[in-house]
């Protein structure tokens, strides 16, 4: 069933942001994450994001829309589409199960009811809420950051280290 009201989409923030930007092209690891933060940005600033989540949630199977990627709403549609209950779909993958707890979470549960729903710890549950409040600034996850090495010789007067002098 489409969605026959569909004055909001003219004020949502998607109108303004280039389209591919909900599309990402890479398929797995930090560069996916990349892509979907950027556009999850954009959703998170728009002033129709329940209207859209619960429009992507029932319509749309690509891309990132209403907040929510590819995968967190497949997880929301097969625990089913109420955005106030986190159930595991049948034959979950760990993937799945986690897209739906931050879908869950998103929606406003708490980690213990979604740790509870899900079947997972709630520790579990609390990681994901973090990722769920990340923000785009600084690096995902910010203990992979790279560290800064000094490419610099060894101090004067000092022996580089393996080398007898």
């Amino acid at each position: 069933m489409i969605d026959t009201d569909a004055d909001w989409r003219h004020i949502a923030a998607c109108t303004q942001a280039d389209p591919e930007l909900f599309f990402p092209t890479a398929v797995a690891g930090p560069a996916l994450a990349s892509q979907e933060a950027a556009a999850k940005a954009v959703c998170q600033r728009c002033p129709v994001l329940a209207q859209c989540r619960r429009w992507a949630v029932a319509q749309l199977p690509h891309g990132v829309a209403g907040g929510l990627t590819e995968d967190e709403r497949r997880a929301l549609r097969a625990g089913g589409t109420s955005s106030q209950t986190a159930s595991p779909p049948v034959n979950a993958t760990r993937r799945e199960r986690a897209a739906a707890g931050r879908a869950a979470l998103r929606c406003g549960q708490v980690p213990v009811e979604v740790a509870r729903q899900l079947g997972v710890s709630e520790r579990t549950a609390q990681r994901w809420a973090a990722q769920v409040n990340h923000t785009a600034d600084g690096s995902h996850g910010g203990n992979r950051a790279p560290v800064l090495i000094s490419q610099s010789n060894a101090q004067a007067g000092t022996a580089m280290e393996g080398h007898r002098g």
